[in-house]
């Protein structure tokens, strides 16, 4: 029985090192969308920052406001529209995050492209 239990124990705590890290928490991403009923929240994180704007071409880039959700994590909110252009402006600089599609603008950068349903 002794033998038995022994071989078994390498299993299991290869088993219960797996379950641990499987429900560690993940870091969170830095750049995501969430579309809920008919609007699109931005989140960007950023521990640093002392203000965020989410700025869009869904109203001529007029920036609004991001608000702060946790220590790192900001939000912006927006009507659901079916594409558009945006960026962040980050303590007063323009920051483009990791996003699937860009579009260049009229000054020669990029911005992120959002297209619903991609």
């Amino acid at each position: 029985m002794k033998n038995f239990l022994s071989s078994l124990l390498p299993g299991l705590t290869l088993g219960a090192a797996f379950l641990v890290s499987a429900c560690a928490q993940q870091p969170a991403q830095p750049h995501y969308v969430e579309a809920k009923d008919n609007s699109l929240s931005f989140y960007y994180t950023d521990g640093n920052a002392e203000r965020i704007l989410f700025v869009s071409s869904i109203d001529r880039y007029q920036p609004h406001p991001a608000q702060k959700v946790n220590n790192s994590v900001w939000k912006a909110t927006v009507p659901l529209t079916r594409e558009f252009d945006y960026f962040y402006l980050v303590d007063g600089v323009p920051t483009l995050p990791d996003c699937p599609y860009t579009i260049l603008d009229d000054f020669g950068g990029k911005n992120c492209l959002y297209v619903y349903g991609l």
